[in-house]
């Protein structure tokens, strides 16, 4: 986890938002996506904060290198300004993500 003079130390503060809904029936389906999910978030964390809200997340959790994981709700979080969102493989969460964060830029990306 980053202290706070680390923090400052960025030349930037930026927030990035990873959305993994739910969306492969199979739970094997699931489980690779989840893995690069992760991988993905913590090179993301590297530039600034990294989130991660998932569906299958019961309660927010920090990992060692400080990505946060959050439950997936109706509700998006209010981080302030974010920099960039990835939703992955849900068209819809991806058009709520630009509603509620105008500023960020957003992708969709297609994990199979």
């Amino acid at each position: 986890m980053r202290s706070a003079a680390q923090a400052e130390s960025l030349s930037s503060f930026r927030n990035f938002l990873i959305i993994a809904p739910e969306t492969m029936a199979d739970s094997h389906a699931i489980t690779q996506p989840d893995e690069r999910v992760t991988k993905l978030a913590h090179h993301l964390n590297l530039d600034g904060y990294a989130y991660v809200l998932r569906s299958n997340q019961q309660q927010m959790e920090d990992d060692p290198s400080g990505v946060r994981f959050m439950p997936l709700r109706e509700t998006l979080p209010s981080f302030g300004v974010m920099t960039a969102v990835i939703v992955i493989n849900d068209p819809a969460w991806a058009a709520r993500a630009a509603a509620a964060y105008p500023d960020a830029d957003i992708f969709l990306l297609q994990l199979t």
